[in-house]
């Protein structure tokens, strides 16, 4: 496979016509973890055949993953393996995502030539991860080191990796998960002097919906944390359930997964989270942040009343705040649902 040289890919950033400076700025510091990482596997240095390797001086371990790369050292070989695995699987997910941004973008930057080659490396490179990680066997000779700088590399049967995010903002992030997936396997309360394990959040996923029918407010349907729509009439109050039922639905889904996200250091810029609909796909993508910063999830009605989620982002925000007192009426809840609620001759409604 012939690789894009992605020293020729980083003056993507430096281009006068390459857009703002806050997106050239961003896109820095996006490409270069990546071209670290990319050149680190595409250019390996050769290992040597015999002969103890030379001593490097250790860093000061202060991040918990490189307390644990530093246990790791003289760990039984499945366990140095197993960590090999649980870092290029979470690397593997983030190029992946990397590669599906800067894909989205092209379509607007279409003569891009740069950001193009960019999306193919990336590319490439997580495609070679995917090929290390199947290669991977608790008998694969793995060596752990902490670098000068901090950065952990893995030596893998003779391929370099440095384990790392191709988004610097979220490296946190990206550590986190690659600890939660290994200490999932292993007692890391017992290599960690100080671990700290993930920290569940008391987010409610009660989906449950109460109505009320008042002659002076018509009907209206509630849930047990402080969100009420107000419909005008009993006309077709049947998809009027169910499509209160179904928004509520999906409201906890993306609560329960923006809390999981907050707590792994991701940033979340409420004005700017938004749902769209991916054709040819199952499930959509919610737009996080200025940074491209994104996740799928199945939220077919969401996608598809884009004001009412507009009016309902402040509730969400105080409910993943954890403020039970915050509440949100919405008077028109009727217009607002209209492509979720099916009269007898409308056909395209959502089941």
């Amino acid at each position: 496979m012939q690789h894009t040289n992605p020293i020729r890919v980083i003056k993507y950033s430096h281009r006068r016509d390459a857009g703002s400076s806050n997106h050239r700025q961003w896109r820095w510091g996006c490409l270069w973890p990546c071209l670290c990482l990319l050149l680190n596997c595409l250019n390996p240095r050769p290992v040597q055949a015999s002969g103890p390797p030379p001593e490097k001086p250790r860093a000061v371990a202060t991040r918990q993953i490189n307390q644990l790369a530093a246990a790791l050292t003289d760990a039984p070989e499945s366990m140095r393996a197993d960590f090999a695995v649980a870092a290029i699987a979470e690397m593997i997910a983030d190029y992946n995502a990397e590669a599906d941004r800067a894909r989205r973008e092209s379509h607007t930057h279409i003569r891009d030539r740069d950001l193009r080659r960019w999306t193919v490396a990336v590319d490439a490179y997580a495609a070679e991860l995917t090929a290390i990680a199947n290669s991977v066997t608790p008998d694969t000779p793995v060596r752990v080191t902490i670098g000068a700088a901090n950065g952990i590399s893995l030596d893998i049967d003779g391929k370099p990796v440095l384990v790392s995010s191709p988004r610097a903002r979220e490296e946190s992030a990206f550590e986190q998960r690659i600890m939660d997936r290994f200490c999932n396997l292993y007692p890391c309360d017992d290599l960690i002097a100080e671990y700290r394990p993930p920290q569940t959040l008391a987010a409610t996923s009660d989906t449950r919906t109460y109505w009320s029918f008042s002659q002076r407010a018509g009907p209206s349907c509630s849930t047990g944390d402080g969100l009420e729509f107000q419909f005008q009439d009993m006309t077709d109050i049947g998809s009027k359930r169910k499509a209160c039922e179904r928004i509520v639905n999906e409201l906890n889904t993306l609560g329960l997964a923006i809390s999981t996200l907050l707590a792994e250091g991701r940033r979340i810029d409420w004005n700017r989270l938004a749902i769209h609909t991916l054709p040819g796909e199952e499930e959509q993508l919610v737009e996080l942040a200025d940074n491209g910063s994104s996740i799928r999830l199945p939220l077919p009605a969401l996608s598809r009343t884009t004001r009412l989620f507009e009016l309902v982002r402040p509730w969400l925000e105080a409910k993943v705040a954890g403020q039970p007192e915050y509440r949100l009426v919405l008077i028109n809840a009727g217009s607002l649902m209209a492509p979720l609620i099916a009269p007898p001759e409308n056909t395209d409604a959502i089941p």
